[in-house]
């Protein structure tokens, strides 16, 4: 076992490239182990691993353990179906029943999808939600078939706002995607906050200073000591300041207040309150261009602007002016092309899970 931890063995395996679809099979058998379908299996693996494939590495496998440590613990039910509670014509609300969080998004976009091809506009609320991972993912669900999509989630408290000390409200994510003439989508995934929690987390584990506007003291000061995170009374900061915050309020009124889900500290923590139902709350936006303008227009025009903002006066060395998505779109590729690279953290993680679990760790590398 400790050679199978070793700094030199995991440093060999961070040297190695990791195929998506083995990487795939691995987070299927963890979740069979604890007892989810192996359809809903299939759509779990797909977005955490996409998520590592586009190297939003916080936020895709690295995370497998700590859901599964909350299914066992009963706070996320795997064989949980969610269920409709109240539709319209373009609009629905799904009670999850605290199932795992990449399958309740997966399904209400999917639903969100399916309305706006008939409506023009199709919105999905989930209530009794789990942690969904990274929101880019469903907004392109819908950008892929050519719609815009927009995802967005509440959180627990992990934010101050201005004037305030303590935790506040989440950092609430949020995730728009608009198709273009290529195959790569304009996709801008963000939390309201500075920074998401988990990067400051990551950072407290390996004992790094940060930038002085992640996160603020237990007197509501900011500080680049990442050690006083959660513990010790720190809090994230919203980005911009009280532009961040109004954004973070909007979401939570879109996703929690209107869909009936836990506002505020009536959600609970996905990482530290692993036996309790999240509570959490989302919504799912998609809608359909080609009902308001022939896409093929709506494409030649994006083209347009993609241009104009990439052929605009670049700053003094500077080579290149991206779009958001852009770099991750890259990396996606290249990773597709080459296979990926996984930082030590992900690579403890998936290898303390395999023990966890009796999975052969050959799966994945």
């Amino acid at each position: 076992m400790s050679n199978f931890f070793s700094l030199n063995n995991i440093i060999k395996l961070m040297d190695r490239k990791i195929n998506k679809d083995n990487l795939k099979v691995f987070c299927i058998s963890a979740m069979e182990k604890v007892g989810m379908s192996i359809e809903d299996a299939e759509i779990t693996a797909d977005v955490l691993v996409t998520t590592d494939l586009f190297g939003i590495y916080t936020h895709g496998t690295n995370n497998l353990r700590n859901y599964i440590k909350k299914i066992k613990a009963g706070g996320i039910d795997p064989k949980a179906i969610p269920q409709i509670i109240a539709e319209g014509e373009n609009w629905t609300l799904l009670d999850s029943g605290s199932a795992m969080g990449m399958v309740e998004s997966y399904k209400a976009m999917a639903m969100a999808i399916a309305k706006a091809k008939v409506s023009t506009f199709g919105f999905v609320g989930v209530k009794n939600g789990s942690h969904f991972g990274a929101a880019g993912y469903y907004a392109n669900m819908a950008a892929s078939q050519d719609l815009i999509g927009i995802a967005m989630s509440n959180a627990d408290p992990s934010m101050t706002v201005p004037g305030s000390r303590g935790a506040i409200i989440g950092n609430n994510p949020f995730a728009y995607a608009v198709p273009t003439g290529k195959d790569e989508t304009i996709f801008l995934d963000i939390a309201m906050s500075s920074v998401s929690g988990l990067k400051v987390i990551q950072s407290k584990k390996n004992g790094k200073k940060i930038p002085n506007n992640w996160i603020v003291d237990r007197d509501g000061l900011p500080t680049t000591d990442a050690s006083v995170f959660i513990d010790k009374g720190g809090w994230l900061q919203p980005m911009a300041e009280h532009k961040g915050y109004g954004l973070a309020l909007l979401v939570e009124v879109i996703t929690a207040v209107l869909t009936g889900a836990g506002v505020t500290k009536e959600a609970k923590s996905w990482l530290n309150e692993l036996s309790s139902n999240c509570q959490t709350g989302h919504a799912f936006i998609a809608i359909n261009i080609d009902t308001i303008m022939p896409i093929n227009l709506f494409k030649e025009r994006i083209d347009n602007l993609i241009n104009e903002i990439h052929n605009s006066p670049k700053a003094k060395n500077s080579d290149r002016i991206y779009l958001p998505g852009e770099i991750e779109w890259k990396k996606y590729e290249h990773a597709i092309k080459n296979g990926m690279r996984l930082p030590i953290y992900v690579i403890e993680s998936l290898q303390e899970l395999a023990v966890d679990l009796g999975l052969k760790i050959n799966y994945i590398f």
